[in-house]
């Protein structure tokens, strides 16, 4: 999913400032964002393709050089059949990166295949100036792989994933009970690794699950897993050590900090069973069912992160007396543009006062935009309290900032949100840059104020203005 806002109407005013001061300023980010953007995973698809095409090629004329191929020959020949794989679960396709489980395959393919490729041909320098091309081309770090196999878990931690249905090529979740193949098998190894980082981005209950059901299968096969970074294997027992260590790590975590907060998740109840008998958590469960979460009340950070959660399982958690009162209308707001074809506006909150616009932006508009973005796209950011940036499991997304002299549509944007929000946007005085937003597989921002409160900050954000670029299907094809 990609969004554009005009956030922050009087904050960061700047004056006098030129679009050549401005690019002059701004360095391009070296390599995209793969694992939070959309974007750049659908480019890496496309890229792929091409890629194995060529290659095959290549390996056919280098078949010739047996001597030297001895070794090359056995790394290609993996690769080809790593992406047979993905072309035999749909990967020709688009839509094939909108699954969170086969975005994780298509990078762990790329991630761990090339770089063992890469090494073995380097002793086939001479043979092809093709291998220059191979040598020069750089694989996914295997940071995007730990960010999507962290999405992978965020996605189970608020969906409830059913891992028995997914070693068996299903999805299946608390949206919906209707199965979502999974085209690529999902192995022992990818739920070892999958649990094991979430546990290092504190997504601990999925930490747990994955690594559970990992064990599960390993001692029911009685199979060694082969480590995605290294030629060592792990055997059951290892296995069984590494979950255990994370079950304690998850049931210390769960004495100290509670189950959730925007830093880590955990199980309302510990795994051990000695734990779970202590009085505190019998009677969080008996008072669970009585802690009305209402939408717009007042409440403590867990209260809001899990009203977060529920607003993103689809449900409404405000009463029938306050849903009752919100209606539709047309608009045009006295302008020209929309006495003809007014907007149809949906009110969905009153207080605070929230609602959507249709056909704000046309798809060619939208489209333009995204395209201009992707060369800005770098990993997401949160301010710190000392107007610093830090990347964190908090926000992964990716960003571009555009500037109304970067897209020609941005200038009449600009022009309709003032005309619809009866607010100056001027760029550089009364608001900021345009905030293009791409998420990937899991992608999300930890619930947060859209206001900064931070010391170095005289003029603060007032409002945002959301514009949806996109949509991505739950089901490929929908």
């Amino acid at each position: 999913m990609t969004e554009a806002g005009a956030t922050g109407f009087g904050w960061r005013p700047l004056t006098n400032v030129t679009p050549e001061e401005i690019e002059k300023g701004r360095n391009l980010p070296d390599s995209p964002p793969v694992a939070t953007s959309t974007y750049h995973l659908t480019e890496l698809l496309q890229q792929e393709i091409q890629v194995v095409t060529r290659l095959r090629e290549l390996a056919d004329e280098l078949m010739t050089a047996q001597q030297a191929l001895q070794k090359g020959e056995c790394f290609f020949r993996r690769y080809l059949t790593s992406w047979d794989e993905l072309e035999r679960g749909g990967a020709r396709c688009d839509e094939f990166v909108y699954h969170p489980l086969h975005a994780y395959a298509l990078t762990k393919h790329l991630s761990l295949r090339w770089p063992a490729l890469q090494e073995a041909t380097r002793r086939l320098h001479n043979h092809s100036h093709h291998l220059e091309w191979i040598l020069g081309r750089e694989a996914s770090a295997v940071r995007e792989l730990d960010l999507l196999a962290a999405g992978v878990a965020r996605l189970h931690d608020y969906y409830s994933l059913n891992l028995t249905a997914l070693t068996q090529s299903n999805l299946i979740s608390l949206l919906s009970s209707q199965p979502i193949p999974i085209t690529i098998p999902i192995s022992v190894s990818d739920l070892n690794y999958i649990g094991s980082r979430a546990a290092a981005a504190n997504i601990w209950n999925s930490g747990v699950d994955f690594l559970g059901v990992a064990l599960k299968l390993s001692l029911e096969n009685n199979t060694s897993l082969q480590q995605p970074h290294s030629p060592d294997t792990l055997e059951p027992q290892h296995l069984a050590t590494m979950f255990n260590r994370t079950v304690q790590m998850h049931d210390q975590l769960l004495e100290r900090k509670g189950r959730r907060s925007k830093h880590h998740s955990a199980h309302p109840l510990p795994i051990n069973t000695t734990l779970a008998k202590k009085r505190k958590y019998h009677k969080r469960v008996k008072e669970k069912g009585e802690e009305a979460v209402v939408l717009g009340r007042a409440g403590t950070q867990l209260q809001g992160i899990e009203q977060s959660m529920t607003l993103c399982r689809g449900h409404d958690i405000r009463p029938v007396n306050i849903t009752s009162h919100l209606y539709c209308r047309y608009i045009n707001n006295g302008s020209p543009l929309y006495l003809i074809g007014p907007l149809r506006m949906e009110v969905v909150s009153l207080v605070p006062y929230i609602v959507t616009l249709q056909g704000v932006v046309t798809s060619r508009e939208a489209q333009d935009i995204k395209v201009t973005s992707a060369a800005f796209l770098e990993a997401s950011s949160t301010v710190r309290f000392n107007g610093g940036k830090e990347i964190s499991y908090q926000r992964t997304s990716s960003t571009a900032w555009l500037y109304e002299h970067n897209n020609n549509y941005l200038k009449q944007l600009t022009t309709r949100i003032e005309t619809l929000l009866g607010v100056s946007a001027q760029e550089h005085v009364s608001a900021e840059a345009y905030q293009v937003v791409n998420y990937g597989a899991g992608g999300h921002y930890t619930v947060h104020h859209d206001t900064l409160s931070v010391p170095y900050l005289t003029h603060l954000r007032i409002a945002t203005f959301l514009v949806y670029l996109s949509d991505v299907p739950q089901v490929p094809g929908d």
